[in-house]
């Protein structure tokens, strides 16, 4: 026996079009809508004072004050976890549940600083 694919759109189904916005007949089913992900995430002020202070921790880095660098940029990742922890949903940084954002902020701290420390032991 051999197995035969069947399309969705076959000969023998009616083939509809949805527009581009325009829920389709699985979520109507469902009474579900799809969500914009930017309503749940933090506030863009949060992300752009993130994205200067890591900047300045690179340029810090670039000029010669690696260590400095580093922990500017370990420093705001352990804020932010801690952030996020504390203030939970009204944390203006959010980018996934409170646990794996925490989780992640944290891990990415503590690497840094084992990482750099790791390097200056060997040399």
């Amino acid at each position: 026996m051999t197995p035969v694919a069947r399309h969705a759109h076959g000969p023998h189904t009616s083939h509809q079009t949805h527009e581009p916005n325009e829920p389709d007949d699985q979520s109507q089913v469902r009474g579900h809508t799809s969500a914009v992900s930017e309503r749940n995430e933090g506030r863009p002020i949060a992300e752009w004072i993130v994205a200067i202070v890591v900047a300045l921790a690179a340029v810090l880095a670039a000029m010669g004050f690696t260590g400095v660098g580093i922990g500017l940029f370990a420093l705001v990742s352990f804020c932010l976890a801690g952030l996020r922890l504390v203030l939970k949903e009204r944390s203006p940084w959010k980018v996934r549940s409170v646990g794996f954002d925490f989780v992640v902020c944290l891990g990415l701290g503590i690497g840094l600083v084992v990482t750099y420390l790791s390097i200056l032991f060997i040399l």
